[in-house]
């Protein structure tokens, strides 16, 4: 049996000028949708004077109460 092969942790800036601290050991979730649903998501954003992340992640935690899930998804503060 081979050994894992080595991953090397991602750079810090200024070597990689794309590293963003605030989202070190996150994982991007991503859905392709009609354009309306993105329109929408981004009034309703606006109007509770939130974030689409937050909204987001409001959702996936009633997604997974839904399910009998654990809650998760880090909610952001206001």
């Amino acid at each position: 049996m081979e050994p894992a092969p080595m991953v090397e942790p991602p750079q810090t800036y200024p070597e990689n000028p794309h590293y963003r601290p605030g989202r070190a050991h996150k994982s991007n979730v991503t859905g392709y949708f009609p354009p309306a649903v993105k329109k929408q998501l981004r009034l309703l954003a606006a109007e509770r004077e939130t974030t689409i992340q937050a909204l987001l992640a409001e959702a996936l935690n009633d997604l997974f109460a839904k399910y009998g899930k654990p809650e998760i998804a880090p909610v952001e503060e206001k």
